[in-house]
């Protein structure tokens, strides 16, 4: 198309200007349809620069390696003494942080064994289970999801009671003949002769005999030794024996059958105190 050609088309508004910038190259104006040189377009003009730079970028890299290389072999070679100088820090500073780190962990082994040991002992597995823990305070013995102290020193009866309670305990209620098994063979572990406070009393109606918590003793699980409770007076102003106690002894017969009736006064033992155990998952 020739100039006079476009201008007429720029002056004449009922024709598409812009039909021309769609028009195959060569085709627009002022294109020469003989140039056999090809128009470049922006796309083209990218990707002709992308290997040169690709190229470069690789250099790049190759030169920051070959100078780490030389610093290295200048250490080596020209400064071996600073060279082993800054290995055997590096080294030394490395076994250091090891050295703290195993001595953290052995300090966090040891207290975890010692964690899981007194666990163990004061809160052994319950039976049948692989989770709960059942326990009781230091020098108290486990049985049956309770807790039992057995006291070294001796006390009245009403005395025995206030020390249990202080603890966060009673005196000791025997409900079957598992437990009252279980308290003789360890009243026996401690002398061949015991005699404890246990929480029964009949000093709000005597022959009534109640537990502390108020239940009545149950016929089929007493103990008591034969002829007992007699509630003997040892004179005229004796109030009785109104309080139990259990006693051990390896001469008798029947080592179950071993409660006596005493002075909840006059006489001082040593007391059983009871309390219900912590149950804990792990």
């Amino acid at each position: 198309m020739e100039m006079d050609g476009i201008y007429n088309v720029l002056q004449n508004p009922s024709e598409d200007v812009y039909s021309t910038v769609n028009q195959p190259q060569g085709k627009r104006a002022g294109a020469q349809q003989d140039d056999p040189t090809p128009l470049v377009s922006a796309a083209g003009k990218t990707s002709s620069y992308r290997q040169p730079a690709l190229i470069l970028l690789i250099l790049c890299c190759l030169l920051l390696a070959a100078i780490m290389s030389l610093t290295v072999h200048h250490f080596r070679t020209k400064d071996p003494e600073k060279y082993t100088s800054l290995s055997t820090n590096h080294s030394s500073l490395l076994n250091q942080l090891l050295q703290k780190e195993n001595s953290e962990l052995k300090k966090n082994n040891t207290e975890l064994s010692m964690k899981l040991s007194l666990l163990d002992k004061y809160c052994p597995l319950k039976e049948g289970s692989s989770e709960e823990r059942v326990c009781c305070p230091e020098k108290w013995l486990q049985f049956n999801g309770k807790c039992y102290y057995f006291s070294t020193d001796t006390m009245n009866w009403h005395s025995s009671r206030a020390s249990c309670v202080s603890m966060g305990a009673d005196l000791v209620i025997i409900e079957s003949e598992a437990e009252q098994r279980f308290l003789m063979n360890a009243a026996k572990a401690q002398t061949a002769r015991n005699r404890y406070w246990i929480g029964l009393t009949d000093a709000v109606t005597e022959g009534v005999w109640l537990w502390v918590d108020g239940t009545p003793l149950n016929d089929k699980a007493q103990y008591w030794y034969t002829g007992q409770p007699d509630d003997w007076k040892e004179g005229e102003d004796s109030s009785g024996e109104d309080c139990a106690r259990l006693a051990y002894s390896i001469d008798w017969a029947d080592p179950l059958k071993v409660w006596h009736d005493s002075s909840c006064t006059q006489k001082k033992y040593r007391r059983i105190c009871e309390t219900m155990a912590v149950i804990i998952n792990t």
